[in-house]
């Protein structure tokens, strides 16, 4: 899912900064003397998501090691090549640096929010870290729509409308003390020189991007941009993995521990549920530390997947692929070696199970729009939104064929489905939202899902970093006609079901946890999967990439108190078969003795 975040910058912010995140004083720092240091400085090439697409930026290394540092006032250039390279990110604010002492700040020039890197210290400082990574034009701290216009140049709505009432509660200022990982931040010449990797965890990821360096050159993209295990290495891939595997140095896995250890402790947002206090502590516990800590890159790759595989084991954190000096193909067997997990090998027991249940039903494939007498089925297994370059306020939607409306994405499919079930004489007076295979998706999409069966979707978010709590109001408009009135809701008049299952997961969760909430759509099935937290794309400072749980926290709000969504849904009417979810005449019958 991605997510965005914004405010007003009129509000006098009272908070408390956090103490260190983590303490690992077996790290030593760089050495630091009376003198200045020495600071080499390379010509690196950057990579933005594509093997064509380049620039030429300096990068430093201090005393003699081999990790690389960047100067704080290069990262707005930075930050410009990632947002000009991909136009998903052409709202994201560029940030001016500023330096005043041993203190480097960045400050978006829209509302003056910042981050200080306290070079003294060794501290990073965030008076409000929502808002300084929230995108122009949201209207919440913490904003499902991402940053999305919902307004036409002629005042109408499209597809969505923020609504007034939401809630919103800010968070606390937020201090990282990165000095207690073995980071160093090196003040010098009026510049400020900071981790390359550190900028990448706090700077970049939120964003959905990470920059991922081999040694020789370094690359921003995304999660899944150098391929996998099924389909092999991209083209990115295999310029990013041509280098020839090696041992790291011995300051390369020090740094790259004590930064990983950093990025977790700050970003993962199940630490609560997990009982992790510190994952320094955490690793120490597992007897990972000494690998993590090693020169062998192999053995570390080994370790990392581990850790977020086995030993955090909830569905959306994983590894996906090891470090450059390991070599693409060294984490293919981790799975064999080391095991998937518990929960990672239940839920795909899980699908399988429900799929054969489905495809033992329908062996000619389900119908994602489908009517029974007076009940109707909408059926999808992921949430995704309206293509690029899809307009259906310039051209309609127009579907002529079963195979056409298999064929759309979540919200055309919605918009379809609203329009034959509220056609004129429509004998429709129930409607079920099949998400028994759904394993999650685009918040956007799940926004307009929500929306369409409750009128105004309400997403509660907490943000475990800093304690925000927001919940967003949306209302939307599913017929199209440029505004988001009583003419969009007029499914909250008929019997509303939602089928749930164990594999209905993330996105495919939230929905059913919303409607659950509501009070106003019976859930039939099976507990959700959970998946509470909005994934986060990690790298390492050796190159490795992954993701874990968020610190954006999807929640319920009950009595005022925000809840989160890990545990699922419990149904009203339990199902006990996994065969009885897809017998959709049993259904239809059970459907009209609820009501």
């Amino acid at each position: 899912m991605r997510r965005s975040l914004c405010w007003l910058v009129a509000l006098c912010l009272l908070a408390t900064a956090l103490p260190a995140l983590s303490v690992l004083p077996a790290l030593p720092a760089l050495a630091e003397g009376a003198g200045a240091h020495a600071i080499e400085t390379r010509t690196m090439d950057f990579y933005y998501y594509d093997p064509d697409t380049s620039m030429p930026v300096e990068v430093h290394f201090i005393d003699g090691s081999d990790v690389p540092y960047l100067a704080l006032s290069d990262w707005p250039a930075v930050m410009r090549g990632m947002v000009e390279a991909d136009a998903d990110n052409a709202a994201i604010p560029i940030p001016a640096f500023s330096m005043a002492g041993s203190v480097g700040t960045l400050t978006r020039e829209e509302d003056g929010y910042a981050v200080e890197f306290d070079c003294d210290a060794d501290t990073i400082h965030f008076l409000d870290y929502d808002a300084y990574m929230r995108i122009p034009g949201d209207t919440f701290i913490i904003d499902m729509l991402d940053g999305i216009s919902t307004v036409d140049e002629d005042g109408s709505v499209r597809y969505f409308a923020r609504q007034a009432d939401s809630y919103q509660r800010y968070g606390r200022e937020v201090t990282i003390d990165a000095g207690a990982y073995g980071i160093d931040f090196i003040a010098q010449g009026g510049d400020c020189y900071v981790p390359m990797q550190t900028l990448s965890d706090l700077l970049m990821s939120y964003n959905y991007s990470n920059i991922y360096c081999n040694g020789e050159f370094a690359v921003v993209a995304g999660l899944k941009a150098f391929g996998d295990y099924d389909n092999g290495p991209t083209p990115l891939g295999e310029l990013y993995y041509s280098v020839q595997p090696h041992d790291r140095s011995e300051s390369m896995a020090k740094f790259t521990y004590g930064e990983l250890c950093l990025a977790l402790d700050a970003l993962y947002g199940l630490k609560d549920n997990h009982d992790i206090a510190t994952f320094a502590g955490m690793i120490g516990d597992t007897g990972l530390e000494t690998d993590l800590t090693g020169t062998d890159p192999v053995a570390a790759d080994g370790a990392l997947y581990q850790l977020l595989n086995l030993h955090l084991d909830d569905i959306h954190t994983r590894m996906y692929l090891p470090s450059p000096a390991s070599g693409f193909d060294a984490g293919r067997d981790f799975g064999d070696i080391y095991g998937k997990g518990y929960s990672r090998t239940a839920f795909g027991t899980q699908i399988s199970v429900y799929g054969d249940a489905r495809d033992a039903a329908f062996p000619g494939g389900v119908s994602h729009y489908q009517e029974i007498g007076d009940t109707a089925w909408i059926t999808f297994d992921h949430f995704t939104g309206i293509p690029d370059g899809v307009d259906y306020y310039k051209t309609p939607l127009s579907v002529a064929t079963e195979a056409e409306v298999n064929e759309l994405d979540t919200m055309s499919l919605l918009i379809y489905a609203y329009a034959q079930i509220t056609r004129q004489d429509s004998p429709i007076e129930n409607v079920v939202m099949d998400l028994s295979n759904n394993l999650g998706g685009d918040s956007q999409a799940a926004v307009f899902a929500i929306a369409a069966f409750l009128g105004v979707c309400s997403i509660s978010t907490k943000d475990a970093l800093t304690g925000a709590l927001v919940t967003g109001n949306y209302a939307i408009d599913i017929n199209l006609d440029g505004r988001a009135d009583e003419g969009d809701r007029l499914l909250t008049k008929k019997n509303l079901f939602c089928l749930e299952s164990p594999v209905s997961f993330s996105c495919g969760n939230l929905a059913p946890c919303a409607f659950k909430a509501s009070n106003a759509v019976t859930l039939l099935g099976r507990t959700s999967a959970g998946g509470a937290c909005i994934v986060h794309p990690l790298s390492t400072a050796d190159g490795s990439s992954f993701r874990i749980s968020g610190p954006l926290q999807l929640s319920f709000l009950k009595n005022g108190a925000f809840y989160d969504i890990d545990r699922g849904a419990e149904p009203d009417f339990p199902l006990m078969k996994p065969a009885s979810f897809y017998d959709r005449e049993g259904l239809t019958e059970l459907i009209e003795g609820i009501r």
